[in-house]
C-alpha cells in the first residue's frame, strides 16, 4: 500500500505538527520547517502546505528544507536553514538539502 504514505504523512503533518506551527506563526515568528526525507511525491502535498501557510501568514516567513537522501546531510541541512533565515526576500519554499 506504498501509494497511501504520503496520505498517512500528510495526515500526520495536518494533526499534529500544522497546529504548532501555527502557534509559533501566531506568536510573531518566522520559520523553518525540516521534513524528514521522502520520495518525490510527498513533497507536492509539502510544498503546497508551505506555500499555503506562506500566504496566510505574510509578512512572516515560512520555508521547509528536507534531506535528499536517507541518510541526511547535517552539514548541508543546517547550511540550507542558514541560508534561508539569512534571505529575507524567500518565503513559501521547500528546499532539498544534501
Amino acid at each position: 500500500m506504498r501509494g497511501a504514505e504520503p496520505l498517512a504523512a500528510a495526515a500526520r503533518f495536518h494533526t499534529k505538527i500544522l497546529p504548532q506551527i501555527e502557534a509559533a506563526l501566531v506568536d510573531g515568528e518566522s520559520i523553518v520547517v525540516r521534513f524528514d526525507h521522502a520520495e518525490g511525491k510527498p513533497h507536492r502535498w509539502r510544498n503546497e502546505a508551505i506555500a499555503a501557510l506562506a500566504r496566510k501568514y505574510a509578512p512572516l516567513r515560512i520555508n521547509a528544507v528536507a534531506p535528499a537522501g536517507t541518510e541526511p546531510d547535517e552539514t548541508a541541512i543546517a547550511a540550507t536553514i542558514s541560508f534561508l533565515a539569512g534571505n529575507e526576500g524567500i518565503t513559501g519554499q521547500l528546499l532539498i538539502a544534501g
